[in-house]
C-alpha cells in the first residue's frame, strides 16, 4: 500500500507520503471471459453426464465411475473458486452464473454466496485458528485425525457459517436457506422414489472423496505448519516445485498456491506465468517452498536446485548516497484563476534546471516563501504532465492558510519562489503497451496529483481505461472541471468521470434539456463520459460499485486522495474486498499533530546535514528535526506531519522512536531510516545523518 501526501494547514498542501513497499504487481490482465474456466466447466459437466449414464445403464463398474464423479467435484471446485474471486472474467454476471452452476457439482446443499463468504474469510485470516480461518480445520489436530477432518470440511463450514449467519446480509441468508431446503427436498424425493442407491454412488460417495482431496490439496498441502508466519503475506502459503509436468495439470496449478494468495484475481492458468515473471521479488522475501515430496527448501537452495543464473547470482547494486536536495529560485510564469478560491501557478524552468525538475506523474513540489516576515514551507502536487513540458501546481485557498492566502490573492507572474525538485511516491509511471484498469477517488484539491496521473497514463497507454470518482461541494468549487470534461471526451470513453456533489442545489444535478440534436455520435457519447450524483460517496455506494462495474478483480491500481475520513472509508472497504495493499495508493489531507516536547534536558544529538556535523542538546520528547532547526542546522523538511519524506535521515548510532512513519517502508525502518520530524531519541546519545 502506498500512503502518499497529506495536506496540512492550507488545502492542497501536502503533509505525508509513504512509498510503495516493493510487493510485485504482476499486471496480468483479466480477460472479459476466462475461456479455460468455461471449458473446464463444460468438460466437467460432460464427464459427470457420461459417468452418470454409465451408472444408470450399469455399463461400467463403480471403481471407474466413482473416481470420475470425484474428479468432477475437484474440477468444478476450481470453477467455483475462480468465480468466488471474480477471476472467471471481467463480467460480473459471468462469475455469478458460473459460480452458481458449478456449486451443485461440489456441494448441492451450499449456496454460492455462502461459499464465497467463507472462502474470503480464509484469505483474510490465513493460518489463524479454525474459528477464524475456516480452512485451518484441515490442518489442526494429531496426524491420524487429518483424513477425518478432510472428509468433514463441509460440516465445519456449516458450523462456521451458522455461528455468524446473523451478521450476514439478508439476501445471502435467504439464498442459503433456499438452497439447503431444495437440496434436502431433492435428496428425500430421490430416496422415496427408489433412487437412493444411485444418489449414493453418483453423488454422495464421489462428492465426499472429492471434498477430501480438495481439503488435502487446496488447504493442507499449501498451508500446514506455517502458522508462525501468518502475519507475513509472503509466508502464509507455499509453492510446491518439482514434477511440474505432472503436478501442475493434475493440481490445476494449485502447486503455485502462493501466487493465488498474493494475487487472488489472477486466473488459475496464469499462476505459473506470475511466478516466473516475479520470481526475484518472491525469493527475496524468502517465501516457503517445498518439493513435490515435501522437502522444504530455502530460497538459496531453490536457486541452486534450479541452477538459476543472472540476477539471482548477482549482488544488488549498492545504494547510492542520498544527495541533499536544495532549493532553486524559480520565476512564476503565470497565475491563473481555476475555480472559486483556487489558482494554478506555472513556473518558468530555465534550461539548466530542466533535468532537475523532471517529474513523474503524481509527484509534488516543496515551496519555500517569506510571508509577512515568516518563512513557510508547503508542498503541492504537480497537476501537469511530464510530456507537456510545463511545471504547474494548483493551490486552493483555505481560511487561515498563510501561503494559500498569499498565493491566491497576492502572487503574480514575475515573482520568484524557492522550490525543491520534485519528490514523492504517490505516482504511476506510464508504460506504452500496457493495458491497465485504474480507479481514482478524489475530493476537492485531491484532484491535483490524480489529474496528472490519469492524463499522462491514459495518453501514453492507449489500451488502458480509468474511472474517476470525484467528490465536491458544487461545480463552482470543483477544480479542473472543464479540463476533465475535455479529457473524457478526447479519450472517447476510456475515462469515465462520476461527480458527487454534496450541495443539492448544484446546477449540474439538474436535468439538462437538449436544445438541438447532436452534430456527431461523438458528441452524444461524450455526455455519458461524465455523470453527476447527489450527496457524498459513502461506504454503501462504494460497496455497490465494487460488486459490479468496479469489482476489484477488474482494477489494477487504486488511487485515493482526499480527507482522512473519506480515504479511510475507501481503504477499509477495499480491504474488505481483499484488494491487495500494493495496489492501493493514497494521499490524505491532514497530517499528524505536532509533537510537544518538555523543557527538561534530554539526550545529546549529533546531526550531519549538507556535509556539516553539529552536536545538539535536545529536550525530553523533542524531535530530531525540532532540535536541529532550533540550533540552526539547515535540515531538509516540509510537512512536519510525518509523511512527506523530505526529512528522512539514517540512524548511525543510538535509537529513536516514531509515532508515525507514513513515508517509510517497513524495510527502511528496519534499516535504520527515520523521519526526523516524528523521531524522538530513546538513547542518551543519538547520531543521525541526513546525507546518507
Amino acid at each position: 500500500m502506498t500512503v502518499a501526501a497529506t495536506r496540512s494547514e492550507d488545502t492542497g498542501e501536502l503533509a505525508e507520503r509513504t512509498p510503495r513497499r516493493g510487493v510485485p504487481n504482476p499486471r496480468i490482465p483479466l480477460p472479459v471471459v476466462s475461456m479455460p474456466t468455461v471449458l473446464l466447466f463444460t468438460g466437467g459437466a460432460m464427464v459427470w453426464t457420461g459417468a452418470t449414464w454409465l451408472v444408470v445403464n450399469e455399463a461400467a463398474p463403480l471403481w471407474v465411475t466413482i473416481p470420475l464423479h470425484a474428479l468432477v467435484t475437484f474440477t468444478m471446485f476450481t470453477v467455483l473458486h475462480e468465480s468466488t474471486h471474480h477471476a472467471a472474467g471481467q463480467l460480473t454476471w459471468v462469475n455469478e452464473l458460473l459460480g452458481r452452476l458449478a456449486m451443485p457439482f461440489v456441494a448441492s446443499y451450499g449456496a454460492f454466496s455462502l461459499v464465497r463468504y467463507i472462502h474470503l474469510e480464509h484469505h483474510r485470516n490465513t493460518n489463524e485458528d479454525a474459528y477464524t480461518d475456516p480452512d485451518a480445520w484441515t490442518a489442526h489436530g494429531p496426524w491420524w485425525q487429518l483424513p477425518l477432518r478432510w472428509l468433514t470440511i463441509d460440516f465445519w463450514y456449516a458450523r462456521f457459517y451458522v455461528a455468524r449467519q446473523r451478521t450476514r446480509p439478508p439476501a445471502e441468508r435467504v439464498e442459503t436457506a433456499a438452497v439447503v431446503l431444495l437440496s434436502l427436498a431433492a435428496f428425500a424425493w430421490l430416496t422415496a422414489t427408489g433412487h437412493g442407491w444411485e444418489l449414493l454412488v453418483v453423488y454422495l460417495i464421489p462428492q465426499r472423496v472429492g471434498l477430501a482431496v480438495l481439503a488435502w490439496w487446496f488447504d493442507w498441502l499449501p498451508h500446514h505448519d506455517l502458522g508462525a508466519r501468518r502475519q507475513n503475506r509472503f509466508g502464509a502459503t507455499r509453492v510446491r516445485v518439482g514434477l511440474e509436468w505432472l503436478m501442475t495439470p493434475i493440481m490445476l496449478c494449485q502447486n503455485y498456491h502462493l501466487v493465488h494468495h498474493l494475487h487472488p484475481a489472477i486466473p488459475f492458468y496464469r499462476y505459473l506465468r506470475a511466478w516466473k515473471d516475479n520470481r526475484d521479488a518472491y525469493l527475496a522475501r524468502d517465501v516457503p517452498i517445498a518439493t513435490a515430496w515435501g522437502r522444504e527448501l530455502t530460497s538459496t537452495e531453490y536457486r541452486e536446485w534450479r541452477q538459476l543464473t543472472g540476477s539471482f547470482d548477482e549482488e544488488p547494486p549498492a545504494p547510492q548516497p542520498r544527495q541533499p536536495s536544495r532549493f532553486h529560485s524559480l520565476r512564476v510564469a503565470e497565475v491563473r484563476p481555476l475555480c472559486e478560491g483556487a489558482v494554478t501557478v506555472t513556473f518558468d524552468v530555465p534550461e539548466r534546471l530542466r533535468e532537475t525538475f523532471r517529474f513523474t506523474p503524481g509527484q509534488h513540489l516543496v515551496i519555500r516563501a517569506d510571508v509577512d516576515g515568516e518563512e513557510v514551507r508547503r508542498a503541492y502536487s504537480i497537476c501537469s504532465t511530464p510530456d507537456s513540458g510545463v511545471l504547474r501546481i494548483a493551490i486552493k485557498h483555505q481560511i487561515g492558510g498563510a501561503f494559500s492566502t498569499f498565493a491566491t490573492t497576492e502572487l503574480e507572474a514575475g515573482d520568484e519562489l524557492e522550490v525543491l525538485p520534485p519528490d514523492g511516491m504517490f505516482t504511476l509511471t506510464p508504460e506504452q503497451g500496457r493495458t491497465g484498469r485504474y480507479v481514482a477517488l478524489a475530493a476537492g484539491s485531491g484532484i491535483t496529483p490524480i489529474l496528472s496521473i490519469l492524463t499522462a497514463t491514459l495518453l501514453d497507454e492507449p489500451n488502458s481505461k480509468a474511472t474517476l470518482l470525484y467528490v465536491n461541494t458544487s461545480g463552482a468549487t470543483t477544480m479542473f472541471a472543464a479540463e476533465l470534461g475535455v479529457l473524457a471526451a478526447r479519450l472517447g470513453g476510456r475515462l469515465h468521470v462520476v461527480h458527487y456533489r454534496t450541495d443539492e442545489r448544484d446546477p449540474d444535478l439538474r436535468t439538462q434539456r437538449i436544445g438541438k440534436p447532436f452534430d456527431t455520435v461523438g458528441e452524444a457519447l461524450a455526455i455519458s463520459h461524465e455523470r453527476y450524483q447527489r450527496g457524498r460517496l459513502d461506504g454503501t455506494r462504494l460497496r455497490a460499485l465494487l460488486q459490479a462495474r468496479l469489482h476489484p478483480a477488474k482494477v489494477d491500481d487504486w488511487f485515493l486522495c482526499g480527507p482522512r475520513e473519506l480515504v479511510d472509508m475507501a481503504r477499509r472497504t477495499l480491504a474488505d474486498k481483499d484488494v491487495p495493499e500494493e495496489n492501493i495508493h493514497f494521499e490524505l489531507f491532514q497530517g499528524a499533530l505536532p509533537v510537544r516536547p518538555s523543557r527538561r534536558p534530554g539526550p545529546v544529538l549529533t546531526v550531519t546535514a549538507g556535509g556539516k556535523t553539529a552536536e545538539i542538546p535536545a529536550t525530553v520528547g523533542e524531535t530530531v528535526l525540532s532540535a536541529a532547526l532550533r540550533h540552526g542546522v539547515d535540515a531538509p523538511y516540509a510537512c512536519v506531519g510525518g509523511a512527506c519524506g523530505t526529512c528522512r535521515a539514517t540512524v548511525v548510532r543510538g535509537s529513536a522512536r516514531m509515532d508515525v512513519h507514513y513515508a517509510l517502508t517497513g524495510d527502511e525502518v528496519a534499516a535504520g531510516r527515520i523521519l526526523t520530524c516524528r523521531a524522538v531519541a530513546t538513547s542518551a546519545e543519538l547520531t543521525v545523518d541526513y546525507d546518507s
